[in-house]
């Protein structure tokens, strides 16, 4: 029935968790770690079915596994719905350290597998516009001869850090977040970016030489909190001016694109990325006389995180990377 909890059983008197560990009996109902992964698998395939069919095993297999995860906790863990099965309050709790529990399980079998010579493994990486055509065509030919048998995931922007703690993504190389990260996160900082102010070729304003000059206009932008409209906002603050009018917030590149180049907003991006997309997307560099200071990139983790080989060897390729963009004064 829709919303029947998926187990029936209730804990008898006594034996929840709080009231062993009164008793100094925590220990005796710690769960089995692979009770944990098992209940990401099953949260993230969304059924007992499609979660049976991903794991190679049989649904009732996996409900008698369930029900001892269950039995451990003192609580359930699912509720069955029309829409599959979904996570109880105490479920949803879990599912960050159970990610997390999966991830390292999966990164410590290969960590030993790529000390002894194998090549392999899997690798996801979140990566912003600026990483993807800029640094990752540095990176990723020389990183492919050495893990010839790695499968390497990117995630596209936009991202969350919470997913770092969960081993999705393995790392991120990202404009650094406006507020403080917790110490959860370690943050490396890689190189500063500037911004290019984009539009259509025969845009009234295509040929403007001062921000003074854009003043009034529309704009497109990944959101009026991004680092681009920071940078923007202090430029134009700087001049003197009223911040610009986000007119559309659009976090993919390919929408931002269209906008500009088929209506009267303006854009803007990383300088590197408009010089990698110029060709492509035929839209023109407005070419301010004022520097528009951008993005910070940073590589970050979850501080705790024990990166593989392969994924300690993709993040110093990135650092490299980054630092020779800072060296040939790209960014700067």
């Amino acid at each position: 029935m829709p919303g029947s909890r998926l187990t029936k059983r209730l804990p008898a008197r006594g034996s929840d968790p709080a009231s062993l560990a009164a008793r100094g009996g925590a220990s005796a109902v710690l769960p089995d770690p692979a009770g944990l992964v098992l209940l990401a698998e099953i949260a993230d395939a969304g059924s007992l079915s499609a979660a049976a069919r991903a794991l190679g095993t049989t649904q009732p297999a996996l409900t008698k596994q369930l029900r001892r995860l269950e039995e451990a906790l003192g609580a359930p863990v699912f509720e069955r719905s029309v829409r599959g099965v979904q996570a109880t309050p105490d479920g949803a709790a879990l599912l960050p350290r159970a990610r997390s529990i999966r991830a390292q399980l999966r990164q410590a079998a290969e960590e030993v597998a790529q000390r002894r010579g194998a090549r392999e493994g899997r690798l996801v990486v979140a990566l912003s516009h600026f990483a993807t055509l800029v640094l990752l065509p540095r990176v990723l030919p020389g990183f492919r001869q050495r893990w010839p048998g790695l499968s390497l995931t990117i995630l596209p922007p936009p991202f969350g850090l919470e997913g770092l703690r969960e081993g999705r993504p393995d790392f991120a190389v990202m404009s650094m977040p406006a507020e403080r990260i917790g110490k959860e996160y370690r943050a490396r900082a890689l190189c500063a970016t500037r911004v290019a102010v984009v539009a259509r070729a025969d845009h009234p304003l295509a040929g403007a030489r001062t921000l003074a000059e854009l003043a009034g206009a529309d704009w497109v932008l990944p959101s009026p909190d991004s680092a681009i409209a920071r940078g923007l906002t202090r430029a134009f603050l700087q001049a003197a001016l009223a911040p610009p009018r986000c007119a559309v917030g659009c976090e993919t590149l390919t929408g931002l694109e269209v906008l500009v180049r088929h209506g009267h907003l303006l854009g803007a991006m990383p300088m590197e990325v408009y010089e990698a997309r110029a060709a492509a997307s035929g839209l023109v560099r407005v070419p301010l006389v004022e520097p528009v200071d951008g993005a910070r990139v940073a590589l970050l983790r979850w501080a705790d995180a024990m990166p593989t080989p392969a994924s300690a060897d993709l993040e110093a390729a990135f650092v490299e990377a980054a630092h020779g963009l800072a060296r040939e004064g790209v960014g700067g």
